[in-house]
């Protein structure tokens, strides 16, 4: 007997011949299925709520990835799309049992994969790095907070220096961190969720630095931002000093998003959690003990 959520639409049910299929996510911009085909194969359903059209540009970065360190898009249908099922285990447990080096050894594997040239024209539809960061612009030339005013500020100004000097223009993932690294498959570590960026490779690294989610003691150490540092550098082709200078950029950018989203900078949430990065990579970026 067939089973399936009732938030699938049948048209989808038929084209992707599910025979199964389990609510995994209900988000502001999406709705997500573990479902299982009439094959007996697995599968990941995706359909994007008005809210995350934006996300589209993500499935075209998996459509040219064509599976190198990413999961494989099975097929797609206007705003819906069936993707390979990468597995439960997320990096975010996997380092809970493992610990931080593994995890960043992990990090630094998916990121040669995703990085790995491609003989395919990527799409146009990626999102620019400058476009990527208005949200950081717009806010901090109208914050009247004046602590929350000055980390923006600062934030923006980097990333505007940053965004005005790029090099090597590539595709990016874009939302590479703990959550966003999956294994469970045959095919072993598998990035997910991308936004599809155009830009600068040492953006990707950029929020493995505020992650993984809850890891507030670890985020805020100068010798785990050091250690980050010191391997993302070689591994992208650039100084640790730029490495540093993006994860700033991005901590006010995941501020903007948080506070949209009704986050508050008091408190315990993702905006708190930046801002105080935010403060902390300030101060090393500034310190001249702190060579980079």
């Amino acid at each position: 007997m067939t089973a399936y959520a009732p938030s699938l639409p049948a048209d989808l049910v038929e084209r992707w011949d599910i025979q199964s299929a389990e609510l995994i996510a209900d988000t502001r911009t999406s709705l997500v299925h573990r479902v299982i085909r009439r094959d007996g194969s697995g599968a990941i359903s995706k359909q994007l709520k008005p809210e995350g059209l934006h996300e589209l540009s993500g499935v075209d970065f998996l459509d040219w990835r064509q599976g190198s360190g990413s999961v494989r898009v099975l097929d797609r249908v206007e705003t819906a799309c069936l993707l390979e099922d990468a597995g439960t285990l997320m990096l975010k447990d996997y380092r809970l049992a493992h610990g931080e080096d593994a995890a960043n050894d992990i990090i630094l594997s998916v990121l040669a994969e995703l990085h790995l040239a491609s003989a395919d024209t990527p799409t146009d539809s990626l999102v620019p790095l400058r476009s990527h960061f208005r949200p950081v612009f717009d806010r901090a030339s109208r914050e009247d907070r004046p602590e929350l005013s000055a980390a923006l500020t600062y934030s923006a100004c980097i990333a505007d220096d940053l965004l005005s000097s790029q090099t090597d223009i590539r595709p990016l993932h874009g939302d590479l961190h703990h959550e966003n690294i999956v294994s469970g498959s045959e095919r072993g570590w598998l990035a997910i969720d991308p936004q599809g960026l155009l830009g600068d490779p040492a953006y990707d690294v950029a929020n493995v630095f505020g992650n993984p989610d809850g890891a507030f003691t670890d985020i805020i150490d100068p010798r785990r931002i050091i250690r980050l540092v010191d391997l993302f550098a070689p591994a992208i082709g650039c100084t640790r000093e730029k490495i540093l200078r993006y994860a700033i950029a991005h901590a006010g950018l995941s501020i903007c998003w948080s506070l949209e989203g009704g986050d508050r900078i008091s408190g315990e949430g993702n905006a708190m959690e930046r801002f105080a990065f935010l403060n902390v990579a300030r101060r090393m970026l500034e310190e001249p003990a702190v060579s980079l």
